[in-house]
């Protein structure tokens, strides 16, 4: 996935949280010679949630010297993160302290603000994330079909077991379905165009992943 010789400064790794980061740790130890164990230069963090007060721990952290001017190497996993915590980000996914190298694994890329993206290199993983419901059959579903799917998504996240990220990513992929399949009417645009606010929604701190997908059930039935 990396390449010693021209590696990026900074990096959002799509794919299984710990498959990722052995793979990292192996990357650093053999091809980079830096090592992860009990080494001040090296930090790994992982959450659920990353938020406006890790994004400055960080960018704190990085801006300090090495102990050696050598490198210096962030790894943080994470399912999803606010978009206060993005934006105070930017300056130092832009331009971050000389020798520093940050590594982003989460199970989407979808879950970024462009400004982020544009600012990173995305790698994908050996296997990409897969929406928890099938976009396509969730249009051809009856109300009450696409509602038990909503419910049984919800119901994964608040058990742990899923996070908001799959439900952007579900998302994501609905308006790529509708944007395929929508004609040149008004009606096809104004669907599309709501899809896109709900899933920018969707993206702050406070919102229900419950309502906005119960939103996007009854949207997707409408004409």
């Amino acid at each position: 996935m990396l390449d010693k010789n021209s590696l990026h400064h900074a990096y959002i790794l799509e794919g299984d949280k710990q498959l990722m980061f052995d793979e990292l740790c192996e990357f650093c130890e053999k091809e980079l010679e830096f090592s992860t164990k009990a080494n001040p230069d090296f930090w790994h963090e992982t959450t659920d949630r990353f938020s406006v007060g890790d994004a400055r721990r960080l960018r704190e952290m990085q801006s300090k010297k090495t102990l050696d001017n050598g490198k210096k190497i962030f790894i943080i996993s994470f399912n999803f993160i606010t978009r206060e915590a993005q934006n105070a980000l930017l300056k130092v996914l832009e331009e971050p302290t000389a020798g520093t190298y940050i590594f982003i694994i989460t199970p989407t890329s979808h879950i970024f603000l462009d400004t982020v993206l544009s600012r990173v290199s995305v790698v994908k993983g050996k296997k990409e994330s897969e929406t928890l419901i099938d976009p396509k059959k969730f249009l051809k579903d009856s109300y009450a079909d696409r509602i038990d799917a909503v419910t049984k998504l919800v119901k994964k996240i608040k058990d742990e077991k899923a996070s908001k990220a799959d439900a952007i990513l579900f998302l994501k992929n609905l308006e790529t379905v509708v944007y395929k399949d929508a004609g040149t009417d008004k009606a096809s645009y104004n669907k599309l165009k709501k899809l896109m606010e709900i899933e920018d929604y969707m993206q702050d701190t406070s919102s229900s992943v419950k309502m906005l997908l119960e939103e996007v059930a009854i949207l997707v039935s409408s004409k």
